[in-house]
């Protein structure tokens, strides 16, 4: 058994989704059990409003099997997936490039449909994001893969631009919460999401073809967490508005999810 930290989602706004980080052991391929701290996700104070945990652990059940091939799936399989499936798929298919293919392309054909609708883009990146035994495939100092990169910038930017956005926002209000706990492993896996996130979405901001647009949105989403949640009307304010009430993070966490936002905008 080991213990990982998986970005578990479930869709918001309609069309898109929203990334829980929390500590889960599994052992082949199953959920064993939930280890939560006391300030899983979000620290905020809602009065009763669920932390990022809470909402992740009404999720979380077994993990279905995926084929240790990802080839076994014709892309249509991948595309019909759900989001458990596409998890499980997901792990195979990123082993399989971080240990290296002969011929990227039908590798490349699959993870473009998993990029294709909610589900599968969020099963790809709860493995991504947070597995640990991806350095090159996640990691590499020079940039994603380029299978990767490809495949995210053709992928559907109403699926994928807002989910980039929230896989930075809430793992780096997690790791506030957890090092203010002191939760400090755990602060590291959070981390190594918002990082992995950042990576994501500079890719996508810096692309001729959706920077502007990815631009204008993390802007609207920058502003608002700026605003302590609020932000100016219309637009895509009210995506960022409505995310931000929900989750209700603290002063710390907001200075925090802005910064990291501001850092994307400024590298781009």
């Amino acid at each position: 058994d080991r213990c990982m930290c998986l970005a578990w989602s479930r869709p918001w706004p309609p069309g898109a989704g929203s990334a829980v980080v929390l500590g889960l052991r599994r052992s082949s391929g199953r959920t064993a059990g939930l280890r939560r701290g006391a300030h899983e996700g979000s620290a905020g104070h809602g009065g009763g409003r669920r932390s990022h945990a809470d909402v992740a652990s009404t999720q979380a059940a077994r993990m279905p099997s995926a084929p240790k091939d990802p080839l076994e799936w014709p892309a249509e399989r991948v595309t019909s997936a759900g989001f458990m499936e596409s998890a499980a798929y997901a792990s195979s298919l990123c082993r399989s490039l971080e240990a290296g293919v002969a011929d990227p392309a039908p590798y490349s054909e699959r993870l473009s449909a998993m990029l294709s609708h909610s589900d599968g883009a969020r099963g790809f990146f709860v493995t991504y994001l947070t597995d640990p035994a991806l350095p090159g495939l996640a990691d590499d100092p020079a940039g994603l893969a380029p299978v990767v990169a490809d495949a995210l910038k053709t992928a559907d930017m109403a699926t994928v631009l807002p989910l980039s956005i929230m896989n930075l926002a809430m793992p780096t209000a997690s790791a506030v919460a957890h090092e203010a706990s002191g939760n400090m492993d755990q602060a590291a896996r959070s981390k190594l999401t918002a990082r992995r996130g950042a990576r994501v979405l500079r890719l996508l901001v810096g692309d001729d073809r959706v920077g502007s647009h990815a631009r204008e949105e993390l802007l609207a989403a920058k502003a608002c967490a700026a605003e302590a949640g609020d932000g100016p009307d219309g637009g895509g304010s009210e995506r960022w508005k409505a995310f931000f009430a929900r989750w209700k993070y603290d002063a710390a966490q907001l200075a925090a999810v802005g910064a990291a936002l501001e850092e994307v905008s400024t590298d781009a």
